[in-house]
């Protein structure tokens, strides 16, 4: 795992963390859960298909033109 990734894994703990704590999840590990969260994040984002990955461009309609 390179540094990226160890980053990025811990930012999506932390932000998991967040919302197991604003939802009141204190009968759970709060840390242990949030790092569960995120490694199911961190495999979401490796499967990824292709087509998939990035923002997609939207193409803007020509005005004016009949169709």
């Amino acid at each position: 795992m390179t540094d990226h990734d160890t980053n990025l894994r811990d930012l999506a703990a932390m932000f998991a963390m967040a919302g197991l704590l604003m939802r009141g999840r204190e009968d759970i590990s709060i840390v242990e859960s949030a790092f569960d969260i995120a490694d199911r994040f961190m495999e979401t984002r490796e499967h990824k298909p292709e087509e998939q990955q990035g923002i997609v461009a939207i193409k803007k309609k020509k005005k004016n033109v009949p169709e």
